[in-house]
């Protein structure tokens, strides 16, 4: 290799993986940018934001490993499938209370941050069912309602 394209991948890569990474932490939004849906992605950051819904419209997105949602006021929909690239999903104190009724697909999941969510009992026992090996981070159940 020759030094001008060692130099050429010692600035190119660090852009890279810039590119692969979405930020709209903070940004009060309340629905996806229509960006992420045009583009994919390996980590995507949606903490602090007003989403009401889980964002199913990004089940398919190929590469998507890491997913942000924690500090949203967001439920799941009644299915939920795709996300097979999923690594870690994040939905720290979030309104989550249930699970959905059907759940498919995940297949690389590794981690799902659940602290601080209002599931009972009957929904934590059915997650370790829904995610066998799957790293679960549970804290004692809230006894509050939801802010929704």
């Amino acid at each position: 290799m020759r030094k001008s394209q060692y130099l050429f991948l010692l600035i190119a890569l660090p852009l890279l993986s810039q590119a692969q990474k979405a930020d709209y932490s903070s940004d009060r939004l309340v629905d996806l940018p229509p960006k992420l849906l045009k583009e994919n992605f390996s980590e995507i950051d949606l903490r602090k934001n007003r989403l009401e819904f889980f964002p199913v419209a990004l089940s398919e997105m190929k590469g998507l490993k890491e997913l942000r949602l924690s500090r949203n006021p967001l439920v799941f929909p009644d299915s939920l499938t795709g996300f097979n690239d999923l690594v870690f999903l994040d939905l720290w104190d979030t309104d989550i209370d249930q699970l959905p009724v059907y759940v498919g697909g995940f297949k690389s999941l590794k981690r799902i941050d659940l602290r601080n969510t209002y599931l009972d009992e009957e929904n934590r026992a059915a997650l370790e069912k829904l995610f066998p090996g799957v790293e679960i981070e549970l804290t004692e159940r809230c006894t509050c309602k939801p802010k929704r």
